[in-house]
């Protein structure tokens, strides 16, 4: 039975109350949250996402809009409410050079493949991505690339039921300011239903290398030279490789189409040549290797994800390297430092740390893979552990990348949004009256 007042519209899709279905959507990718909803949507077209949000605005019923459920801190979720699964909104509507209409529900992986067919690619791909379109633009989208921006920064337009119900188009010039708000805005002043996105000419072969470094002064100064040096497409450091407690810092860089005469890999390094499909995709082909090895889903994930500012960057990381523990880590668990030209993250809603003179900033994510037999306390443990690094980046004015296990404060958002704060406040009593949108990530609770 749901708890659901009557009333509930005509559906082109289907509306699921039953126990199975629920207890499906009751948890996300981290194991940590739950929470079942009274009902869950699948969706047969943009319209019943609109007649449902009126259903569920006119009610005062929470709802949200969950794509894979990828999310680790329950941010996806909807106790009591409704979560519209956006999967069902999959699709590429129309495709061309200049970029792709697609539904929600598509995943990057799905969109990867397509445009590979046409010697197209993403600008902005992921490290993984077996993750919905709509998901990771409702939250930023950051690929390991230095120069690209994110996928939020490669969005022609959008089609988005905002909180009133209303079906809308929006984009740099129409509706800007809802653009803006969606982009990066965590599923709080509409739910995107389709989106164009932007494409360019693929790549036809990527050449990489990883330098393994036992000395943080040399790992950091080569990380900048090949970010600034704009020969290396990506530059990533990583941790925590099987057999290494966190002592070694891997320093990898992968060259687009690299041109004739760019400098060789330095002595020492392991050199990788592939095309671009397989490059792009390689994390998605690891991720279902350990699903098979060690039930990589039903392990209990309590990631943490910082931007951290170039000046402070090396104090964060080795403290933090610091204190992580075997168990912090996991079996199957990463640690992983992207870097990226600030001046290339363009969206007002994608929170970066403060200006500090470098042209440089760095997304820092502790990707811990937990026991699968975690007791009760785990949670609890893991959610300290991750406030109090948290704490220790937003001291160093670092910001939050809210796809993270972490618990929220109000006076949290306050601060992340910064002087951006009164604006969206007030387009969330202009697009959301109600205050139903996307509760999980509880930015205008309390």
């Amino acid at each position: 039975m749901t708890d659901l007042p009557g009333g509930v519209p005509p559906l082109d899709g289907s509306l699921h109350v039953d126990l199975t279905t629920r207890t499906r959507y009751a948890g996300d990718a981290g194991r940590i949250s739950s929470g079942p909803p009274a009902a869950v949507l699948r969706p047969g077209s943009a319209a019943d996402v609109a007649r449902m949000v009126r259903y569920c605005r006119r009610h005062g019923v929470p709802v949200g809009a969950r794509g894979l459920g990828n999310t680790t801190g329950g941010q996806s979720l909807v106790p009591g409410g409704v979560v519209i699964d956006a999967s069902a909104l999959a699709g590429i509507r129309t495709f061309g050079p200049g970029g792709a209409t697609v539904g929600a529900g598509t995943t990057w992986l799905e969109l990867a493949r397509a445009a590979a067919r046409h010697g197209l690619a993403i600008p902005a791909a992921t490290g993984y991505l077996g993750l919905t379109v709509g998901g990771t633009l409702s939250v930023g989208g950051i690929p390991p690339a230095v120069a690209t921006g994110a996928q939020v920064d490669h969005v022609h337009e959008l089609e988005v039921v905002t909180g009133d119900g209303e079906l809308r188009r929006c984009s740099p010039s129409d509706d800007r300011d809802l653009f803006e708000a969606v982009l990066a805005g965590l599923g709080q002043f509409g739910i995107i239903t389709e989106a164009t996105v932007g494409l360019v000419p693929a790549p036809a072969v990527v050449r990489g290398w990883s330098l393994p470094h036992a000395d943080p002064a040399a790992f950091f100064g080569g990380l900048r030279a090949l970010a600034r040096g704009g020969e290396a497409t990506e530059v990533f450091g990583d941790w925590w490789r099987p057999g290494e407690a966190g002592e070694v810092h891997h320093l990898n860089a992968f060259a687009f189409d690299p041109a004739d005469g760019a400098p060789d890999p330095p002595p020492g390094a392991e050199v990788r040549e592939a095309g671009y499909l397989e490059h792009v995709t390689r994390i998605d082909d690891a991720v279902a290797e350990l699903r098979e090895l060690i039930g990589w889903d039903a392990l209990p994930k309590p990631w943490l994800t910082v931007w951290l500012p170039d000046s402070r960057v090396e104090e964060v990381v080795g403290a933090t390297l610091a204190e992580l523990t075997p168990a912090d880590v996991g079996v199957g668990g990463f640690v992983l430092l992207y870097t990226h030209r600030r001046a290339a993250l363009t969206r007002p809603s994608l929170r970066l740390p403060a200006p500090d003179g470098s042209d440089l900033v760095h997304l820092f994510t502790v990707m811990t893979a937990g026991p699968p037999d975690a007791g009760p306390g785990y949670g609890a443990a893991m959610l300290r552990r991750n406030r109090r690094m948290l704490d220790r980046a937003l001291a160093a004015g670092g910001a939050r990348y809210p796809i993270g296990t972490v618990t929220s404060r109000p006076a949290d958002w306050h601060a992340h949004y910064g002087e951006r704060w009164p604006h969206l406040v007030a387009l969330r009593q202009r697009y959301d009256p109600a205050g139903i949108l996307t509760p999980g990530h509880g930015v205008f609770l309390g």
